[in-house]
């Protein structure tokens, strides 16, 4: 170690120009960093029903659809204004790139016949009277291919659906459809006031996503630097050593983001917030070398000797806190969500080079500091400081009231374990989408006012070619449909079996008698062939059957449920259909299934990862004290924060999600910081003679005043992510600020108690 140190300080210029020409060498990399905004990056990678939902999705491709919604102010769908925005959106809906058709109440037609709603060429809308309207409402009202699809329950909303050309879209395409959309979006609505107009499609919620991570990173990065900037200029009373630390920030982001695009590796919805925590965990570094680096100038040592001194004091800890917190991050990849396991990557990578350029960078970066400057920070440190006072009140409570912080901290701790099993977890994944966008005012209208949840989709295989069309099969599947539409969860329930008995019922002069499955399997199939001739394009049989007719699609339509509801209603269908339609598969093939079940095992993978980085983490500090006894000493105050803080959160919420979930799992990454430097003075001070009380005193107050330092910058960090786009950045916040101050408290307090009475 003291080799080390000396080396680090005696070529500091070189080690200097080589990490400055190694971050220039990564910089090169950025623009190839880009980002990801898919959902499919959230969704767990180890359900087995993924592949059955590719599956689906290969067999069954569907264009990209944009989504219009109308609601008028006067709560009435059936009058001029509402009608003539609909037209509006119908003759100009071409102007959005490889847009093909468009569906909603003025174009609806029949699909088995010519009846159609509007007869009447979009521009005589104005011809038709009151009377005449309240007849079409009530006859779409009466529909069931209109009402809850086009038309909400209560004919207050209309919407309607543009399809495009192509199932995929790249990059250009994608933004060239958002922006064109918005622009037909703006116009309608500046033509049609009274009426509010939202819009949605996957194009715009990749654009609005990446809007938001561009807008999160151009405002809140800068701001967490000012913030830590400030922070360390006043606690240090200087702005140089201030520009120092922020220095090794942006070059730990530099090479961070460059490392990212050199690999080719995106930015996701979740890893987006990476650079943020990577900046306060390279300042914790710098602050921890610059606190004692002072302490020594005061002391009346040379500026080298005292750099020396400081990196001789600080390398252990801060290595092991390196190691640690990586260790923490990295064991995010136990998540099969390829945005949680990103996350945890990138700042694992950020911190061993927050690491490596607080070694290299920083002692040469504060010694080229001009000698009178250097000077007056070691005079400054010589008065009381608000984090020297706060030290010594904590030095106050250990040494008088030990022993009632040791009962009433481990008391309170098992209290929050027994609230924290509060905790229901659940996700909405559109959560994720900013509460100023307009899709989330899509969302929030068409749930209001459709009354309905998600559609949950399934493929059922017969295991046969020309299989879905024999009557015993499709028997089975209708008496499955009931026992479904007898569900308290289910509204509708669509098939191929329904538009078999629709087009028998037609070719028998519309007898309701007729609404059955021929007994005939040549029968069904000429049914089949002459629907074929006449179908509209919204009802095209290629949606409901497989082109060789072994496979046909399920629509569940669901009332508003919660995850769990999902799963357990996907739980009886398996065990119905299994008894009713053996020999058969049943395919999962529904992206709102997956993201429910989507809880339970990231939940899961997230435990089995921070189970596995407490004994990592624990056996590197035993290798680091080189002691049992101090290593699993430091588990309890690693652990309390967290404890703490997600048992007032089941009191209060109740709720987590797995990108909330994942805090549990980072946040003893984050704490063990402040455990390891005080441990590491501690024993460093019992090695060298000290007493118990005398040890306990003198990491208080030389590492004390870092670590209120560091706890302070993470946490105005962390604060700033409140004023992100996205939910779960701002519970990130709600979360992750209360732990790492918890953890401070704690170890200035309940650990050396406890190392006191051990």
């Amino acid at each position: 170690m003291i080799r080390l140190a000396k080396y680090l300080v005696e070529k500091r210029k070189l080690l200097l120009s080589l990490s400055i020409l190694a971050s220039m060498l990564l910089a090169i990399g950025i623009p190839g960093s880009g980002f990801d905004t898919s959902l499919s990056v959230l969704m767990t990678k180890s359900d087995p029903y993924l592949k059955e939902y590719d599956r689906l999705e290969a067999e069954f491709p569907s264009n990209q659809e944009i989504s219009f919604a109308f609601v008028p102010a006067s709560g009435e769908v059936f009058e001029l204004e509402t009608l003539q925005a609909l037209a509006g959106l119908s003759m100009n809906f071409r102007q959005i790139p490889l847009a093909l058709s468009m569906s909603s109440i003025l174009g609806w037609q029949s699909p088995f016949g010519d009846a159609t709603l509007f007869e009447r060429p979009l521009l005589q809308l104005d011809t038709y009277t009151s009377e005449e309207l309240q007849e079409r409402k009530q006859r779409a009202l009466d529909d069931a291919f209109v009402a809850g699809t086009l038309l909400s329950p209560q004919a207050d909303m209309a919407t309607a659906t543009i399809r495009l050309r192509v199932s995929t879209l790249h990059s250009t395409q994608s933004r060239s459809v958002a922006e064109a959309t918005l622009q037909l979006h703006q116009q309608l609505q500046a033509e049609h006031p009274g009426i509010a107009i939202h819009v949605s499609s996957e194009s715009l919620y990749e654009q609005s996503n990446r809007s938001a991570m561009i807008s999160d990173l151009a405002l809140l990065l800068p701001l967490v630097l000012l913030l830590c900037n400030l922070v360390i200029s006043y606690s240090f009373r200087s702005v140089l050593l201030g520009a120092c630390i922020l220095g090794i920030a942006l070059l730990t982001v530099v090479m961070t983001v460059g490392t990212l695009g050199w690999l080719a590796v995106s930015f996701n919805t979740i890893s987006v917030m990476a650079p943020l925590v990577v900046v306060s965990i390279a300042v914790a570094d710098s602050v921890h070398i610059i606190s004692i680096f002072r302490q020594n100038l005061q002391a009346g040592e040379e500026r080298l000797q005292a750099m020396t001194n400081s990196l001789l004091f600080n390398i252990r800890p801060v290595t092991l806190a390196t190691i640690t917190t990586a260790i923490g991050f990295a064991s995010l990849n136990f998540a099969s969500s390829p945005a949680i396991s990103a996350f945890g990557s990138v700042v694992a990578t950020g911190v061993v080079y927050a690491w490596l350029l607080t070694l290299f960078v920083l002692p040469a970066a504060v010694l080229l500091l001009p000698v009178a400057h250097i000077a007056k920070v070691a005079h400054s440190a010589t008065k009381h400081t608000l984090t020297g006072l706060i030290a010594s009140l904590c030095k106050q409570l250990v040494r008088h009231f030990s022993t009632p912080l040791l009962w009433s901290v481990s008391l309170l701790g098992m209290l929050a374990l027994g609230l924290s099993l509060l905790n229901d977890t659940d996700f909405d994944r559109m959560a994720f989408i900013s509460e100023d966008s307009e899709l989330h005012d899509y969302y929030a209208a068409v749930s209001q006012r459709m009354e309905r949840g998600p559609t949950l989709i399934y493929g059922l295989d017969s295991q046969q070619e020309y299989g879905v069309i024999e009557p015993q099969f499709l028997q089975r599947v209708d008496s499955i449909s009931e026992w479904l539409r007898a569900q308290d969860e289910v509204i509708a329930v669509a098939s191929l079996v329904d538009v078999i008995k629709t087009i028998n019922q037609v070719f028998s002069d519309n007898d309701p008698d007729a609404f059955l499955i021929p007994d005939d399997a040549e029968l069904i199939e000429q049914h089949l062939g002459n629907y074929l001739q006449v179908q509209a394009r919204d009802f095209s049989l290629d949606n409901f059957t497989s082109e060789d007719f072994s496979t046909l699609r399920w629509f569940i339509t669901t009332r508003p449920m919660t995850n769990q509801q999902i799963i357990d209603l996907n739980a009886r269908l398996g065990t119905e259909f299994a008894r009713q339609v053996p020999g058969a598969t049943l395919l999962h093939g529904s992206s709102t299934l997956l993201f429910a079940r989507m809880d339970k095992a990231v939940t899961i993978e997230l435990l089995q990862g921070f189970g596995f980085s407490l004994l990592l983490i624990t056996f590197t500090l035993i290798i680091g004290m080189r002691s049992i006894y101090y290593g699993l000493l430091s588990v309890l105050p690693n652990l309390l924060p967290a404890v703490f803080v997600f048992g007032i959160w089941g009191i209060f919420v109740g709720e987590l999600n797995p990108f909330v979930m994942m805090l549990f799992s980072i946040s003893i990454g984050l704490v063990v910081d402040d455990t390891v430097h005080v441990l590491s003075t501690y024993q460093t001070s019992r090695v060298s003679g000290y007493s118990p009380e005398a040890a306990v005193n003198r990491a208080l107050d030389r590492a004390g005043p870092a670590l209120i330092i560091t706890t302070t910058v993470m946490a105005l960090g962390t604060c700033v992510l409140i004023a992100a786009s996205t939910l779960y950045f701002q519970q990130a916040a709600t979360l992750l600020v209360p732990i790492v101050v918890l953890a401070l408290l704690l170890d200035l307090t309940f650990f050396p108690a406890l190392l006191l009475r051990c």
